[in-house]
């Protein structure tokens, strides 16, 4: 257990999100990630303490839930996906709860366009879906709840009103499948999208009621986090405050365009296509540097050219991708920052960094080692 904080497993049942056990683990690690899948691996120890609490029964993979608390407060949770033996317990792998949503499909045409489905009421009760980003995202998990089994309790009421403001045309095909979690995923990825995720916590204790928790799907807009100014964060390596125990900071041009070509859905000349270009890099020396991303089920022109630009902002710079081993109780402290924050990291001049470096960039993931001694907190960050 790691010095200073107190870490408790909470093993529940996925539909119901009642407490099966409380079970210590070893080895455990655990992430966030920004519009992604956050995981955690770790070890229970079957031992004569706590085989009494029903490990076995409490950590079977794809109906048991996991939760997190650290010092009274849940920091993670998510789905056990899969175990197995390992030397003096068994060894768990569990994702964060979107990843429920990579398990389930459309299989009923869904859209905003009335012509192309046949009960025109609104999802869940019809096929309709609301023209606003934030009401797809709720009419998509509206969907995936309102099937037999397919509600896990995650709460859709942070995604009514107020809307976005953002009208996207889509339609997803029943005969295709499309994958819930991707299809949110594209639509976020899209020009003047969005951030989303599902957070966990514990309800305000209620009478003499034993405490509950809850899960929340969740969209930022136009983007989740506290830009460098408003955050205050800093991160240095270097000097009395120092908070950096190691880094990389490389840069990769191997990903970086300047022309991108979306394609979407159909054949031959009939395939839907966009074409964005970065006129200004190319004005400014750079050569032309193309690729080429194919969107599934994309057949609105409008939604491909946006998720074109998209991906054509995201691939303008040299990738770069820094990562910075951080401790957890030294300022800035562990839960004082989330995915999404921006930050200043500050190198001073060192041999591997002579002239020493510093810039503002984006928290893209958390991945935190529980460890006897001091806690060590990872994080990735991208270009702002």
């Amino acid at each position: 257990m790691p010095d200073g904080h107190t870490y408790t497993y909470l093993f529940c049942d996925l539909l119901t999100d009642v407490l099966l056990a409380e079970l210590p683990m070893s080895d455990v690690r655990y992430s966030t990630e920004l519009n992604g899948i956050g995981t955690l691996s770790g070890t229970i120890p079957y031992s004569d303490e706590t085989l009494p609490l029903g490990p076995d029964a409490a950590s079977v993979p794809s109906r048991t839930s996991l939760y997190v608390d650290r010092d009274g407060v849940i920091v993670w949770g998510g789905i056990v996906w899969t175990r197995e033996l390992v030397q003096g317990g068994k060894q768990i792998q569990a994702a964060e709860f979107l990843s429920y949503y990579e398990k389930r499909h459309v299989k009923q045409t869904l859209s905003t366009d009335t012509s192309v489905i046949l009960n025109p009421a609104y999802v869940p009760t019809g096929q309709r879906l609301y023209t606003d980003q934030k009401y797809i995202v709720w009419s998509l998990l509206q969907y995936a709840h309102s099937q037999p089994g397919g509600n896990i309790g995650v709460s859709t009421a942070q995604l009514t009103a107020p809307a976005h403001g953002v009208a996207r045309s889509v339609t997803y095909f029943g005969y295709e499948r499309p994958q819930i979690y991707k299809s949110i995923s594209e639509l976020a990825a899209a020009d003047n999208g969005f951030d989303f995720g599902i957070d966990v916590g514990w309800n305000p204790i209620a009478g003499n009621l034993p405490p509950t928790r809850y899960r929340r799907a969740m969209t930022w807009f136009p983007r989740r986090g506290r830009a460098a100014a408003d955050s205050g964060l800093v991160f240095s390596k270097g000097g009395p405050g120092s908070s950096i125990l190691d880094y990389t900071w490389p840069e990769n041009g191997v990903d970086m365009a300047t022309e991108v070509t979306g394609l979407g859905d159909g054949t031959g000349e009939a395939k839907v296509t966009a074409v964005a270009q970065d006129t200004d890099l190319l004005a400014s020396g750079w050569p032309l540097l193309e690729t080429v991303t194919s969107y599934d089920g994309v057949i609105d022109q409008t939604q491909l050219d946006g998720l074109t630009a998209a991906e054509l902002t995201a691939r303008g710079t040299a990738q770069v991708q820094p990562t910075f081993e951080v401790s957890a109780d030294t300022d800035p402290q562990f839960g004082s920052y989330s995915v999404g924050d921006e930050a200043l990291f500050v190198i001073d001049p060192e041999p591997r960094t002579p002239a020493g470096r510093e810039g503002v960039l984006r928290i893209m993931s958390i991945e935190v080692t529980a460890r006897s001694g001091p806690e060590r907190v990872r994080l990735t960050c991208g270009a702002v």
